[in-house]
């Protein structure tokens, strides 16, 4: 299928909107798509691209770059975890927790995000992505395990952990602005890899902004590699 079209998003942002699922175009092509896709009346269009396009060429059909969609991955069994930093102020999330803190996190954890930087998008829909998002991971819907740690009774950084093509996948992530610099964020990524190796996982992945280069580092840092850059475009017809 060369293109679909996304009742999810349709119904959630109040506009038509379709998938191209062609990594590669020429230009022309690009066209031929638009055109047909206007004539359905679709309103805006995701393009995840193999490759960057000229800008001369985004801004002729109304879009921009959205995100540098970057795959991270590690063979989870090249780890030494004797040699990691303690994981030990880690633990589950539990319903007596505050939720709210949750979707604080959640929404920070998406402030790079496609969706909060694409200006076209209502900010209050970009947040009530993410706070779906994360009561969606609690409630196990989305979501095998999410792991926080608390400063008191307040939940100071958290990540949700799930399953992604039979590999380890770390969802959302997030530390609260306030406690940064603790090492907060790699005492989450070393905790959600031993939580997927105790559960059976050879393979871990997390998918991040290549613009949030804080996250793209941290992950370097524990270990895994790029594996995939897509360009992610949206344009507005």
């Amino acid at each position: 299928m060369q293109y679909q079209m996304l009742d999810w998003d349709t119904d959630f942002f109040g506009v038509k909107v379709a998938r191209i699922n062609e990594l590669s175009l020429n230009q022309n092509h690009l066209s031929e798509f638009f055109s047909e896709l206007k004539t359905k009346g679709v309103n805006l269009i995701y393009w995840p691209s193999s490759q960057e396009i000229e800008e001369v060429i985004v801004k002729r059909y109304n879009g921009i770059l959205a995100d540098k969609k970057t795959t991270f991955a590690v063979d989870l069994g090249s780890l030494n975890f004797e040699k990691f930093i303690s994981t030990d102020i880690v633990e589950p999330f539990t319903q007596s927790m505050s939720v709210s803190d949750l979707q604080d996190l959640a929404i920070q954890s998406g402030e790079y995000s496609r969706f909060s930087v694409d200006e076209k998008i209502p900010r209050e829909k970009f947040v009530g992505l993410y706070n779906i998002w994360i009561n969606r991971s609690l409630s196990k819907e989305i979501a095998e395990e999410v792991l926080v740690i608390r400063d008191g009774k307040r939940v100071a950084g958290m990540v949700t952990l799930g399953n992604k093509n039979g590999r380890g996948d770390i969802g959302l992530i997030a530390v609260d602005g306030n406690y940064r610099g603790k090492q907060y964020g790699e005492k989450l990524v070393r905790a959600a890899q031993g939580w997927f190796v105790k559960n059976g996982y050879e393979f871990g992945q997390v998918v991040t902004q290549g613009t949030n280069v804080p996250a793209c580092n941290l992950y370097k840092k524990c270990d895994y590699s790029i594996e995939k850059v897509e360009y992610f475009y949206h344009f507005w017809l």
